[in-house]
Order: structure tokens, then C-alpha cells, then sequence
């Protein structure tokens, strides 16, 4: 019996050890499994989390900017997951100052809620100074914006003035009412993404767009380009007053971007404008028997991808063509009676130390978003542009000052 008992103890054990390796096995590969989970979980929600970041950043800037109103929770079309955005507005302790925040909202993986929410303050519209803070130009019972530009705050993205809402995060806008053209803006960003073409109603018919009445549209990526041309043509010394508030009557124009970038789709650029062509009436678009005295433009341009992939940008300069009109000849003022000299609202209004784009350079360099506000004055060609001495106290905060830009 010993000897048998011998012979088969170590058999039995050999057994039990197995069974304990396999239980050992089966306990780490549930932990690696464990483990690969929460690494998954952890790696969705940090691009969850880098998207959401992202989203309420851009809504932030909008925000600040001013060209945004608090709102209840709308949804977002995340990449990576169902989002909820949600504005704020409140009266901070700040005098002028108001605190807003952007709060998107979502769900991860295992259906549990998370959030990020942005703060910082902008300044708060008053009653007593709305017409500042809107930066608006009063003349003849219209207001036009200046520069859009206030000291520490970009100019903001803008869709034209008459764009109707789609319904579906996107604007469409019929670029002058005799035009077969229309294009289609993201509503947030105010990227232009389509050019369609519909004929154009009646004169004097209103319009409906909506998304299943665009026409023939196809895809394109544009970047808007705008701004207003304004005349002070009746005095050869324009100062302050007439920068302010310019009241002379509009002249046919065109308008021609010459981009020094290279690589563009085409069209590179189209330019269309509410003003005189010289074929056209001398009020196009306005009430008959008032004088015009400013011309709206608006330039879509279609960037070039950055070799670095970084931002789609363009690179240029957009001057004024004359039509029926002359331009002066040289920097001298003598001798140029009947010619014209162009100015463009050109200064550092944020104190940085140079022009920047949203500033109205003379060139643009590496232009990445929307321009509003890049404003022209055309003055005498025996005047010189006007310039703003200060000081800019509220409630206009603005240096008003032009420079020459053509000739």
C-alpha cells in the first residue's frame, strides 16, 4: 500500500498544480481585459473631452465677440458623441463687463454624463450706449459699421445683411436681388460652403429660401471678405466729422482682389457689391428718391490648404475699381481737381503694435477667418485722408483714422 501510495501522490499533485495555473491564467486575463476596458473608455473620453473643449472654445469666442445671445441647450453634431450646447449670460461685478460661459454637455461610453464649461467676460451692451458698442455709423437714417472692431476683441464673424435662416445650422443669402447667385453660409463660423443658382424672383416679390429651394448648388469652402465703401467728396480738407459720419453721394464701382497666394480652387475669389456698376440704376436695392451714400460689398474667397496642413488661408489685396471716375496721380494733392483718392479705416485698435487683419492692412497675409468691417472712404483726390487725433474716450472708443490706399 505504501508503494502504490508512493507512486501515485505525485500524480495528484501535478494535477492541482495545473488547476491552480489555469485559475491564476484565468484571473490575468480578466484583469488585462479589465484593463483594456478602462484604457478604451479613458481614450474616448479624452477625445470627447478635446472635442468638447474645442467646440465650447469656438462658441466662446463668439460669445465674447458679442455676436451671440445665452441660449437653452441645442445639439451638436459631435464626431464622437451626441452633444449639448448651452450659453450664459450674466452681469458680472465688472462695471460694463458681463461673465459668459459655454457648457457642452454629453454622455461617454457607459451612458455617463459628462460636461466642460468655459468662462470669460465681454463687454456688456447699455441701453445709453448701444450705438458704441455696436461700433455703428449713423447717416441719413442708416446706420453702417465702422470697423467692428473694439480695443482687446477681434472682429467678429458676420452673414450678410438679409441671410435667411435654413433651419438646418446654415444661411443662405441671394447676393443682390436681381442676382441668379446665392450662397450658403455655415450659420456659426459664417464659412460660405455652397454656390448655387436659382433665377431671381420679380422686382419687388419677397423671397422664401428654405433647403429644398436653393437650385443648382455646388460645394465650395469660402471665406467672406466684407465691408462698406463711404464718400466724403464735398470739401477738400475732410477731418474727424466727415471719417464719422461721411454723407457725400455713392459713385459706380467695382471691386478686384489681387491674391498673391497661389493654389486656389476656382473661382479664387467673386466679389458682388449693392452699389452703382454703371449699368445698373444709381440705387440699386434702395428706396427711389433717396440719395445712396454708402455701398455694401461682400468677397468670397476660397483659401488655399497650408503645405504644413495646417488652416486654410489666402494671402492679398483688395482695391477699389473706378467706374466713370478717376483716380488721383501720385501722392500730390495739386492739380487734381475732378479725381478721386480711395482711403481705407485703417488702425491699431487693439494696442498690439501693428496692423492686423481684422485692423485693414494695406495686403492681407495668411488670412485663416471671416473679415468684417474692412472699410474704404473715398475722398477728393485734392484732400487728404482723414485722420482721428483722439482721444477715444466712451461712448466712442474708436480711432476713426483713414490711410491712403490708392493711388
Amino acid at each position: 500500500m505504501s508503494a502504490h501510495t508512493a507512486l501515485t501522490r505525485p500524480h495528484g499533485l501535478a494535477l492541482i498544480e495545473v488547476l491552480v495555473a489555469l485559475l491564476l491564467l484565468g484571473l490575468g486575463g480578466l484583469s488585462l481585459l479589465r484593463l483594456q476596458s478602462g484604457l478604451r473608455l479613458g481614450a474616448d473620453l479624452s477625445r470627447q473631452q478635446a472635442e468638447a473643449v474645442r467646440l465650447a472654445a469656438d462658441d466662446l469666442e463668439t460669445l465674447r465677440a458679442g455676436s451671440a445671445a445665452a441660449s437653452p441647450p441645442t445639439a451638436l453634431d459631435g464626431s464622437t458623441s451626441p452633444m449639448r450646447l448651452q450659453r450664459r449670460i450674466e452681469a458680472s461685478a465688472l462695471q460694463r463687463l458681463a461673465s459668459v460661459s459655454s457648457r457642452i454637455d454629453w454622455h461617454d461610453r457607459h451612458g455617463l454624463p459628462q460636461s466642460i464649461e468655459l468662462s470669460s467676460l465681454r463687454l456688456q451692451p447699455q441701453a445709453d450706449l448701444a450705438a458704441a458698442t455696436l461700433l455703428a455709423r449713423h447717416s441719413g437714417g442708416s446706420a453702417i459699421g465702422r470697423s467692428g472692431t473694439v480695443p482687446g476683441i477681434a472682429s467678429p464673424a458676420r452673414l450678410p445683411q438679409g441671410s435667411q435662416d435654413l433651419g438646418d445650422g446654415r444661411h443662405a443669402w441671394r447676393v443682390r436681388p436681381d442676382s441668379t447667385r446665392i450662397w450658403v453660409f455655415d450659420s456659426r463660423s459664417a464659412a460660405v460652403t455652397q454656390r448655387c443658382d436659382r433665377p431671381a424672383p420679380p422686382p419687388g416679390t419677397p423671397e422664401r429660401l428654405d433647403a429644398g429651394s436653393l437650385g443648382n448648388c455646388r460645394a465650395l469652402s469660402g471665406l467672406l471678405l466684407s465691408g462698406h465703401v463711404r464718400f466724403a467728396t464735398g470739401t477738400d480738407t475732410p477731418g474727424e466729422t466727415q471719417a464719422e459720419q461721411p454723407d457725400s453721394a455713392v459713385l459706380p464701382l467695382d471691386l478686384r482682389l489681387t491674391l498673391s497666394s497661389t493654389g486656389h480652387p476656382t473661382p479664387a475669389w467673386e466679389c458682388v457689391h449693392d452699389g452703382p456698376d454703371g449699368s445698373s440704376t444709381d440705387n440699386p436695392g434702395g428706396t427711389p428718391g433717396t440719395a445712396r451714400t454708402a455701398i455694401t460689398y461682400h468677397c468670397l474667397v476660397q483659401p488655399v490648404a497650408a503645405a504644413s496642413g495646417g488652416l486654410p488661408r489666402w494671402s492679398g489685396r483688395l482695391d477699389l475699381v473706378p467706374l466713370g471716375w478717376l483716380l488721383a496721380e501720385g501722392g500730390t494733392t495739386a492739380g487734381q481737381s475732378g479725381r478721386f483718392r480711395i482711403c481705407r479705416y485703417s488702425a491699431d485698435q487693439d494696442g498690439n503694435g501693428r496692423i492686423d487683419a481684422a485692423e485693414h492692412p494695406a495686403a492681407y497675409i495668411a488670412v485663416t477667418l471671416p473679415l468684417a468691417g474692412q472699410n474704404f472712404l473715398v475722398i477728393r483726390g485734392s484732400a487728404r485722408c482723414p485722420v482721428d487725433a483722439g482721444p477715444w474716450p466712451w461712448p466712442d472708443p474708436l480711432d476713426d483714422s483713414t490711410v491712403a490706399h490708392q493711388p
